[in-house]
Parts: structure tokens; sequence; C-alpha cells
């Protein structure tokens, strides 16, 4: 094409190029009765002498000459995106699964037996290794520019006590001997205890750092403080047990009520009977729980055929599943979800803070009057002349101060909405005696119903047929 002739088409033609260089557009215009039309091939090298050179849309081209779209810019090529490349992983040397929990034989029994419930690991051995973030995918841009794809994320590793990270920065290695913890993603090793027996008066009340193994029983009255996480082979008697860990105990939990058994994990046991159990994850029970008082953050699990709950005040955040609930005699028994001890706490201090806010707003409203009665009198002094100055600065803060803990009380009100979809499931049987509560929302029953599955919709207890999950 010679310059005249390339200066002539330029005239019908028009080329806009985003400021990205993503995207080229044509603009065609309408050829006078002496011109001949525009061709596909001279489009493309006016795109070509523009520097557009990929991802050119030769379709979109054609169909612009040959349905004459004349006076509207149409996209006709487009560059492609980096892409960012994969994020960062982690590969566990460990089982990081709730299948270590104890299951149910065909028969319906638990199999305490059949569980590793702590994790041993060796002085310099892997925990976890990281596969690094990959490389991104570039892109290009019309122009043939080269548009370099962003590393996929980094994730940091989150190491606990007795862990190190290697040189290279792609593996965690425990720095001691010990027993693996994995709680909230953490990875620590802890110290192993065993205690050869009872925990009795040979062996007085155990603070440990680590985890412990009890190959006997905890007798009554005695305390046991552990950081990581407790395994008892036999009983607990009305002892205190407080472990920032799981507990496991192969035997029951019973005695004169005295007893209290706190996890920060889970608490997994065969039965209960009149004592205070608090985890803060899951409570998994092979048998019953009877007249207990049983708090978990998230779930209650009665396992197997046998799993029933009887009287006393049972509580989780998020679900309460047995067999049976209730008795046939008609027990009172208590059934919360939906529950959260420190948000319900942190929703009520707000509830009193704002109470006392706008008490002491209707009393300084009142103040405020009798002062400007006086100083209407004459009779202000000026020490109530300095009180009326402080009065109304508070009255100024007060809307703001208000309005911060309703925004506070917003803010904890939306963390209770987890819990929407919390439930109560009997299995088998729900007996009349038993209080089912959502929250503030409660139902009690009358008369037994089957296999059924309690949620809560508005303000009501909703009952649903139970079909196993």
């Amino acid at each position: 094409m010679s310059t005249e002739t390339a200066s002539r088409k330029r005239k019908f033609v028009t080329v806009t190029i985003s400021k990205d260089s993503m995207v080229a557009s044509v603009l065609l215009r309408e050829p006078g009765e002496n011109d001949h039309a525009i061709t596909t091939d001279e489009i493309k090298q006016i795109l070509a002498d523009e520097g557009v050179v990929f991802g050119i849309d030769e379709g979109a081209i054609e169909r612009i000459v040959a349905n004459h779209e004349y006076n509207t810019p149409r996209m006709v090529a487009a560059g492609t995106k980096p892409k960012r490349g994969e994020a960062a992983r982690f590969e566990y040397n460990f089982d990081t699964s709730d299948d270590r929990k104890p299951k149910e034989n065909d028969s319906g029994h638990i199999d305490y037996k059949d569980i590793d419930f702590i994790q041993n690991v060796g002085e310099g051995e892997t925990l976890v290794t990281k596969i690094p973030p990959g490389q991104g995918i570039p892109g290009m841009s019309v122009l043939g520019k080269e548009l370099a794809g962003p590393e996929g994320r980094d994730i940091p590793f989150k190491n606990g006590a007795n862990t190190k990270i290697s040189d290279d920065g792609l593996q965690l290695l425990a720095a001691a001997n010990g027993a693996i913890q994995f709680i909230h993603s953490k990875v620590s090793v802890s110290d192993v205890i065993t205690i050869s027996g009872d925990v009795d008066h040979n062996v007085g009340n155990i603070r440990a750092k680590g985890s412990v193994r009890v190959s006997g029983h905890v007798r009554a009255g005695f305390k046991i403080e552990v950081d990581g996480d407790l395994e008892v082979n036999g009983n607990v008697e009305d002892a205190d047990l407080d472990v920032k860990g799981n507990i496991y105990v192969k035997g029951g939990f019973f005695g004169s009520g005295k007893g209290v058994m706190k996890a920060g994990g889970d608490i997994t046991l065969k039965f209960a009977e009149g004592q205070k159990i608090s985890a803060g994850n899951e409570i998994h029970v092979g048998g019953e729980i009877i007249n207990c008082q049983a708090v978990a953050k998230e779930k209650i699990l009665m396992k197997g055929r046998k799993g029933r709950i009887v009287g006393g005040d049972v509580k989780a955040g998020k679900e309460i599943r047995s067999s049976v609930l209730g008795s046939e005699a008609g027990s009172l028994t208590s059934l919360t979800v939906a529950f959260d001890p420190e948000t319900m706490a942190k929703l009520r201090e707000i509830d009193e803070e704002l109470k006392r806010l706008n008490d002491d707003g209707e009393r300084v409203k009142e103040a405020l009057y009798a002062l400007l009665r006086l100083q209407m009198d004459g009779k202000l002094t000026s020490d109530k002349q300095t009180a009326m100055v402080k009065l109304k600065a508070f009255q100024k803060e007060l809307p703001d101060n208000i309005a911060e803990m309703e925004k506070q009380k917003e803010q904890v009100v939306k963390q209770l909405e987890k819990y929407k979809d919390s439930q109560i499931i009997a299995e088998d049987t729900l007996h009349s005696g038993v209080k089912a509560q959502f929250g503030i929302v409660y139902r009690e029953f009358t008369d037994d119903k089957k296999r059924c599955r309690l949620t809560v919709d508005g303000n009501k207890v909703m009952i649903s047929e139970f079909k196993s999950d």
C-alpha cells in the first residue's frame, strides 16, 4: 500500500487502544461515492501499523466489513490478563482428622481401645511440609507486551511450642520429643507424662505443661491441670480436671456430684453421671449422660444406639444428638443449643451498659433542669455553675457513647448468626419432660416423639422427621 493510499484509508479507519493496552477497537467510516470499501486486509494492516499484534479477532473484523458497521467503535483485539499462581499449601505428616475418635462397631458398641489419641513425634522429625506458592501465568497486551503474573500468596507456618522452621523455610520440625497437638491449625509438640497406676495419695495433684497419660483411675478429690492432652485408661471419680487440649477417658465420670471436667478442645468418655462437663469444642459420649451439667461450644454427640441423655442441663453451640433424649419416667431434661456463653455474656454486658447510659442521661437531664431553674432565679453558685458545665459536656457526648455501644451490640449479635442452623436430634426417641431451647426460644414436650429433628424458625421450635445423615 502506497503512502498516499494508506493516508486515504486512514481517513476511514480509526484505531483506539485502551490505556492498559488490553483492548483495541476500530471505528469504520462510510466511504464516499468515489471511494471503494475498506477490506479486512486493509484493517489488519492498519492495526499492525498501530502496533496491535496480539489477540486480534478476525471474525469481528470480517463482520464489520461485511455488515458495513460504520461510525460505531467495535472491539477487534483483546489481550489476556495475567493469572496469580497457586497459594502455598501444607502437607501434614500426621493425622489431622477426627477419625481418631472411637468408632461404633456393627453391634452398636464403642471400642475405646481402637484409638490413637496421642500422636508421638521425635526431635528433628518433619511435622509439616510447605509446598511453596506457584509462579504466576503471564498475560499479553494487544501490543504484544508480556505481562508478568504475580506469584501465589505465601502462607506462614503456624508453629507452636517445641517446633522450629527449617533453614529453607519449607519444613516445620519437632524441636523436642513429645506428643503432637493440632488446635486451630497451630502445630505444637508437648511432652507426655505417663502415670503408671492411679492418681491418688501416692501421686498427689498433677500440674503438667505437656500431655498426661494415666494408666489407672483418677480418684476423688484430686486435681489434674494439663496444658496438653489428658488420657485416662480407667474412670474419673469426683476429680477436678482442667485441660487446655483434649480429654479422653476410657471409663466413666461419676461420684457424688463434686467432679468437674473442663477441656479447651474435645472431651471423649464412656458415660457420666451427676457431674459438670465443659468442652471448648465437642463432647463425645459412648453411653449415657445422667443428671449432668454439660456444655460444649460446638456439639454434644452421644455415640451409638445406647446413647442417652437423661435429666440435667445440657448445652451446645450447634448440635445435641443422641439415640434417646429424656426418659420413660418423664425426667426433666433441659437441652439448649445456639448457646455461646462468652458471646451471651458480652451481650449482657453491652445491654447493661446501654441501660446505664440511658439512665444516666435521664438523671443528667433532670439535674440540668434544676440547675437552669436556679440560674433563672439568680441562685446559681460557682460550684453549681461548674457542675452545669460538666453535665452539659456529658450530655453532649452521650449520643456518641450510646451509638458506639449499639454498634458493638450489632457486631456481637452477628456473631450469634453462626448458630442459626443449630439442631437437636433424637435418633430414636424424645421423651416427655424434655425442654428444648434455641437461644431464648424454647418448647416443653408433654408426649413422646419418635426419630425427630428439632430446629428453630423465628420464635418457634419446629419438629421434623430425622433421617440418617
